[in-house]
């Protein structure tokens, strides 16, 4: 068994905020089996300025888009150098998701903002990042990719729900797909009451107001959910199909609020359900309910009913767990693209093979702590330097 430390970065279609969750694995590489343990999580709020970059990202010149690419990367870097240095922390390596800008992998191409070269100018250990291009040049949806790392760090969850900006369904790593929009669209609507938050606190909110029946039947019409998975949705379509709905001409802010959170928890049902997933033990699925949604008490008594009556049974777990498991788990991805081993899994993206994705980015000044990971790492360059190179269909 060996143990390794790093940090995983994540940063959501929600906007808000930078999360760094700093963890230890054991595992062993012949077997695969792997444990975690959290040793340290923050977020890092965004101001009112980078969350405005962001947002109109997707709308800048290539030229500006590039400059901001440059400055994310360096945002990142600047926070995660505070991090280690606040914390006293040694890490082996850092793995950092980026915030995607693009995602139309039905046009073969995908976008995740913050240049890996440039982060790592601010760290003295390795940095993996870009885990989504390489799937996606494959065929692949590039997304879900937290199912990868669920396989082996929740193998005791029949079903894993994240609910992010986008909700997804991970199915023990055998399946995976966005359901629907959760809170890219709650937010969304949220900031319109002028609460200050950015976010419908506990679904106060949301609960004041009522189904919309025109509404919820146009959400649940939506061509998405009759497409086959693998399957998953990015800002673009979201912002083409959905928020037109949201109409504040027709409806009060609470009342779209409330519809939607019906229709998330619905979508979420449907989607366990449509499973036709077993129990692992002789007792009905276990669900496991992380991201940022699950401390919304509005949304999450209402998808806990809709699933009781559907048969799971919800699993607990620590607040960690369910703010920072996509941190986690890129940080997890990041260590197996160190150690050369599969990190995206075909099944549930869609791809033609699994891969081992990632890019590596060499340190200025390289420390690492860990003489395993570092030893390993060198033996896999040395072998893939090695290789005959691919013969060209071109």
């Amino acid at each position: 068994m060996a143990t390794y430390s790093g940090i995983g970065i994540m940063s959501g279609t929600s906007v808000d905020g930078l999360d760094l969750c700093y963890v230890e694995f054991t595992g062993d590489i012949c077997s695969d089996v792997w444990g975690y343990c959290i040793k340290k999580a923050v977020t890092v709020p965004y101001t009112d300025d980078w969350v405005t970059k962001l947002k109109e990202a997707p709308s800048l010149s290539g030229l500006d888009l590039i400059k901001l690419h440059v400055e994310y990367g360096h945002f990142v870097g600047q926070c995660v150098s505070t991090f280690i240095d606040r914390e006293l922390i040694k890490v082996d390596f850092v793995s950092s998701h980026g915030h995607t800008v693009f995602h139309q992998p039905e046009k073969r191409f995908t976008f995740q903002l913050g240049c890996g070269e440039t982060t790592s100018t601010h760290l003295r250990c390795p940095l993996v990042c870009d885990f989504r291009s390489k799937d996606v040049a494959l065929g692949g949806q590039g997304a879900p990719l937290v199912p990868s790392g669920e396989k082996y760090l929740f193998r005791q969850s029949d079903i894993c729900i994240n609910l992010g900006g986008i909700a997804n369904i991970g199915l023990r790593g055998d399946r995976a797909y966005d359901i629907c929009a959760c809170n890219m669209v709650l937010n969304r609507l949220a900031s319109k009451t002028g609460n200050g938050l950015g976010y419908d606190k506990d679904g106060q909110t949301a609960s004041e107001g009522h189904v919309v029946e025109e509404l919820l039947s146009q959400l649940e019409a939506l061509k998405y959910y009759t497409e086959p998975s693998p399957k998953s949705l990015g800002y673009e379509g979201i912002s083409q199909v959905i928020f037109p709905l949201l109409d504040e001409k027709k409806y009060s802010v609470p009342d779209m609020l409330h519809t939607f959170v019906e229709h998330v928890a619905r979508q979420v049902t449907s989607a366990c359900k449509e499973s036709k997933i077993t129990s692992q033990s002789n007792g009905s699925p276990t669900v496991l309910i992380t991201g940022g949604g699950a401390f919304n008490k509005f949304l999450m008594k209402n998808m806990e009913k809709k699933l009781k009556e559907a048969g799971f049974s919800i699993q607990e777990t620590d607040e960690d767990t369910i703010n920072f498991k996509e941190a986690l788990v890129f940080a997890f991805l990041g260590l197996r693209t160190l150690l050369g081993l599969d990190n995206v899994i075909s099944a549930t993206t869609g791809s033609s093979t699994d891969s081992v994705s990632g890019s590596i980015h060499r340190p200025v000044t390289p420390v690492v702590s860990s003489p395993s990971i570092q030893g390993h790492f060198n033996f896999m360059m040395k072998r893939q330097s090695i290789r005959s190179p691919p013969v060209s269909s071109f």
